[in-house]
């Protein structure tokens, strides 16, 4: 999974490979989940409650489990 940003528009979300923020534009913090699959972190972005005006942003945290180099 690359990084990915959610944004709910119309109701629906749109998933998008950008803009990110940039760091003064990041204002306070961020949620570590572990999710089966990149489709259910992209289904709980789109519940953020502030999705519906602005992006969230996805990465993926790697670590030796799940690590491809």
């Amino acid at each position: 999974m690359q990084a990915k940003t959610v944004a709910v528009r119309d109701g629906l979300p749109a998933v998008t490979d950008g803009p990110y923020l940039e760091t003064k534009e990041f204002l306070s913090s961020f949620c570590l989940i572990d999710v089966e699959s990149e489709q259910r972190a992209l289904e709980l972005a789109a519940k953020v409650p502030f999705a519906s005006f602005r992006c969230v942003e996805l990465w993926p945290v790697l670590h030796e489990a799940g690590a491809e180099m």
